[in-house]
């Protein structure tokens, strides 16, 4: 199985270390996040990971290099102008020919990997979690296993995590494009995509005092 991972954001809210750094390279408990997510990755049976890069790129490919090191292999989708997250899949969506997972590569958490999955007759499956205080009103609404955009009932926030089937992508056309206004928000109104609620540990680091928060309490795990 194949994951996607989105790298390729100037992350201009954890300056002055996203100056010279792509923000996936920022540690925590003295590993930084994207290594973390190989890590998790690769004890989910994921044998390929495809990672856009933009900003300061060739200091993850430095990093990561082909993947070897890690046990499974990655390539890299070079993007010279910022395409959005949808518009990020859709331009390597021909390294894909199966459901993969796709998630941000900012974030941490313990969440169970080999529970992911993607369901017949749905072209997505979302993480979504309940909604933190900077995101109150939520993202999205949770119906009867839906994720719907037109309601205001029971609403949560996109943890950044879902797995996605390349038909998801079949209409759009390459250039920028934002993933659930322009992809994932069309297909649930016609009831293609599902999800499920996640409590358990996450954090989406969006601050510097997010990242030392979490750096101290993995420091002393």
């Amino acid at each position: 199985m194949k994951a996607f991972l989105l790298a390729a954001g100037k992350g201009k809210r954890l300056l002055p270390f996203t100056e010279d750094n792509p923000k996936p390279l920022v540690k925590v408990g003295g590993v930084s996040l994207i290594e973390r997510i190989i890590k998790t990755l690769k004890n989910t049976n994921i044998e390929e990971i495809v990672i856009n890069l933009h900003h300061r790129a060739e200091k993850i490919v430095n990093l990561l290099g082909d993947g070897s090191d890690y046990g499974l292999k990655i390539s890299y989708s070079l993007e010279k102008e910022l395409l959005g997250t949808g518009g990020g899949i859709q331009n390597a969506i021909h390294h894909f020919e199966e459901p993969f997972f796709v998630l941000s590569s900012d974030i941490w958490t313990d969440f169970n990997f080999n529970n992911l999955e993607l369901k017949d007759d749905f072209l997505a499956h979302m993480i979504l979690i309940p909604n933190p205080e900077s995101n109150r009103k939520g993202d999205v609404s949770l119906i009867d296993g839906y994720v719907r955009s037109d309601l205001e009932e029971n609403k949560y926030t996109f943890s950044g995590i879902m797995i996605v089937s390349p038909d998801l992508f079949s209409l759009s056309k390459l250039g920028p494009l934002q993933l659930w206004n322009d992809i994932l928000k069309p297909a649930s109104l016609n009831n293609l995509i599902s999800g499920e609620i996640f409590e358990g540990r996450y954090e989406n680091l969006n601050t510097l005092e997010d990242v030392e928060r979490l750096d101290g309490l993995l420091s002393e795990e």
